[in-house]
């Protein structure tokens, strides 16, 4: 790994993005850590890569867990290596996409509006049964991909001012979908402020982000990264909306990247509130989301599970086993960079995206590789990257499992599988 080098592209959080409170917490600091998607061509190994600090805080005012470092997002997002048409949640998206138009869209004019819509993959599934369809996305190379599949998308960054402009070229929108966007966005009010001027009145406002929860309850801390900039709960979301005559009324939970919340929300009275939502808020109570206390634990478990991992994987290795890291996301970087697992540990990382294959992983500089140099030489263990695709990725990886091969399990309770 290079040095860590401190980049001028960060500003420090003095107050939550919710409440504007400055009573912020530090509870789990991941140290420096480089941008989680900003994968590497071989030029570019021995330059120094950018590393910023990775700090978790925790808002005694509302609750909001959200980083103490937000880093400029024309770094992230302006040139994205990210297809969301290439991830294996096709099943997923046809059945979202047919329960939202079913369930909330009854005319032809009806717009369905996607924030951070990527590649269009989702909307093309929508646009099989509802033709009036639009994307917001900031990346612009990805935008471009967009529309030239016929899907329309405003390559910029959704907020108030886009807001009004869209709303003034294609109406209000029944419709706005963010899938895996909230927690991206640093000015939560200019979000909320946005929802408000492009939703129609009757329209409802639907997101799914990573569930606080699940971190609790399955360590998946990977989903901590530069680009997820808060960590979701309802408690502190309703007080958010509140502030924007909206209100949640339904949520879901759903096992998608782990263990995902799926937020409905609307104008204020339209619609009745489900016991869906009252049935979280005292989960969260129940589980003292709400005290500082609670981080702390949590910190400790991952820092235990840290040391775990550790163990077993220099173990392997000091027994002359191969290990490759299974899957390249964004959130696996977390993991290696955190683990401190590099190139010394596992010979490579399996990736099926055009995008990434031939590069190597931020910080730890692990060559990406196509899925096929797995299957045609199979190594005795495959550190688990992308475990949120599990059954998935254990349909497909059969024959490996079958002949002795081993998945290492990296968050929650280490096993082998």
């Amino acid at each position: 790994m290079n040095d860590n080098q401190k980049d001028s592209g960060v500003r420090t959080v003095g107050n939550c993005r919710i409440c504007r409170s400055t009573a912020l917490a530090e509870f789990f600091n991941l140290g420096e850590q480089p941008l989680a998607n900003s994968f590497l061509k071989a030029e570019d190994l021995e330059k120094q890569e950018p590393y910023y600090p990775l700090r978790v805080l925790f808002c005694e005012s509302c609750n909001l867990i959200q980083l103490g470092e937000v880093v400029n997002p024309e770094l992230m997002f302006g040139d994205y290596v990210y297809f969301s048409s290439g991830m294996p949640a096709s099943a997923h998206f046809r059945t979202y996409a047919e329960n939202i138009v079913k369930r909330f869209v009854s005319r032809s004019e009806d717009l369905f509006v996607e924030i951070g819509s990527n590649d269009g993959h989702f909307l093309s599934v929508v646009k099989e049964t509802h033709a009036n369809i639009l994307g917001i996305d900031p990346a612009k190379n990805i935008a471009a991909v967009a529309n030239k599949k016929g899907i329309k998308t405003i390559p910029d960054f959704f907020g108030a001012r886009v807001a009004a402009d869209t709303a003034a070229q294609y109406g209000l929108a029944k419709v706005i979908l963010g899938n895996n966007v909230v927690a991206h966005i640093d000015d939560h009010h200019d979000l909320a402020a946005g929802v408000d001027k492009l939703l129609a009145p009757d329209g409802v406002f639907i997101f799914e982000a990573p569930y606080l929860v699940d971190m609790f309850e399955n360590l998946t801390f990977d989903t901590i990264y530069h680009e997820h900039l808060s960590y979701l709960a309802v408690r502190p979301m309703i007080k958010l909306l509140d502030q924007y005559n909206l209100e949640i009324f339904d949520v879901e939970i759903h096992p998608i990247q782990g263990q995902s919340i799926r937020v409905f929300a609307g104008r204020k009275g339209v619609r009745p509130v489900q016991g869906s939502v009252t049935g979280l808020i005292n989960k969260e109570l129940a589980m003292k989301l709400d005290q500082i206390a609670s981080y702390f634990k949590l910190a400790e478990k991952i820092e235990n599970l840290k040391k775990e991992v550790k163990d077993l994987v220099n173990d392997l290795k000091a027994r002359g086993k191969r290990i490759i890291g299974y899957g390249a996301p964004a959130k696996g970087n977390t993991l290696l960079n955190y683990y401190r697992i590099g190139a010394d540990i596992l010979d490579y990382a399996t990736e099926e995206l055009p995008s990434k294959i031939g590069l190597y992983t931020p910080g730890t500089h692990i060559p990406v590789v196509h899925v096929s140099e797995f299957r045609d030489n199979p190594p005795d263990y495959a550190f688990f990257l992308a475990w949120n695709y599990r059954d998935a990725v254990f349909e497909k990886e059969m024959d490996f499992r079958r002949k002795g091969g081993k998945f290492i399990m990296p968050v929650g309770e280490v096993r082998m599988l």
